[in-house]
């Protein structure tokens, strides 16, 4: 069911601050998950062995060295926080282990002597978007009853959305750059469908998915109550309609008989 998702959870996803001055500059923006590894998708062409390989990172344009590669191996780290953290993977590209969210920004590869190669990167550090949680919405005290209002709630990071959806359609979204729970309402007809709230961020999702008879129990008390009684109404009109049709009846036979006599 998330793949039916999928599509929407890649389009509903924002850039802010100084990823939008990347992609205005041509850097190649990226994204890492907090707590995972991480490895720059760059490759040296025609890399010569005596040559260094250095990678900077800071603000855009940082001249600030953290790492020198040589001969496909770490020579030195030049940055306490990327102690321990740093290691050179298959390819020969850099790779951090244990992103933090400090690691984001800009980063910048040079390789000198011999070799003419710049590319600069500017990385994203996302936390994984925590499960949202839905409840019965109460407001002032006062519960619904005619209609069951859900709310969804999650804690709120970089770039999270929040969405209602049913049978695979949103039917409600909200998303905030601000770092404070966000809350989404959703008004059901206590209807025994699947209602599923999703919460998003650029690298991913958490689902939960609900009936609204669930937490509105009487909402389906109501809704059987409305039933009955419509069905109440149709058999009281059908019961009624056949008593007008038979005393019509009687009455028509009634009165053929009456004109028979006085005919005689």
């Amino acid at each position: 069911m998330q793949s039916r998702w999928s599509g929407v959870f890649l389009l509903c996803t924002f850039l802010y601050g100084p990823e939008t001055s990347a992609a205005q500059s041509g850097v190649q923006q990226l994204k890492g998950v907090e707590g995972g590894r991480f490895t720059f998708p760059v490759d040296i062409p025609n890399l010569r062995p005596e040559s260094d390989v250095i990678w900077k990172h800071g603000s855009e344009n940082p001249e600030w060295s953290i790492a020198r590669i040589h001969g496909g191996k770490i020579e030195a780290v030049y940055d306490d926080t990327f102690k321990s953290r740093l290691q050179v993977d298959s390819s020969g590209s850099l790779q951090i282990n244990n992103l933090e969210s400090e690691d984001a920004g800009f980063y910048q590869v040079d390789v000198a002597p011999g070799v003419s190669f710049k590319r600069m990167f500017y990385l994203s550090v996302y936390k994984t978007v925590s499960a949202p949680e839905v409840k019965r919405f109460n407001e002032s005290g006062k519960l619904f009853i005619r209609a069951c209002v859900l709310q969804c709630s999650v804690d709120n990071d970089k770039d999270v959305s929040l969405y209602w959806l049913r049978d695979g359609l949103v039917l409600n979204q909200l998303s905030s750059p601000q770092e404070k729970p966000l809350e989404l309402l959703q008004e059901t007809q206590g209807d025994d469908v699947n209602y599923t709230c999703v919460a998003s961020n650029s690298v991913s999702n958490q689902t939960i998915s609900v009936t609204p008879f669930a937490y509105c129990p009487e909402s389906k008390l109501h809704t059987e109550l409305i039933l009955r009684v419509l069905v109440f109404i149709v058999l009281t009109g059908v019961v009624i309609a056949v008593c007008v049709w038979v005393w019509r009846k009687r009455n028509a036979q009634d009165g053929c008989k009456q004109r028979l006599r006085s005919g005689a």
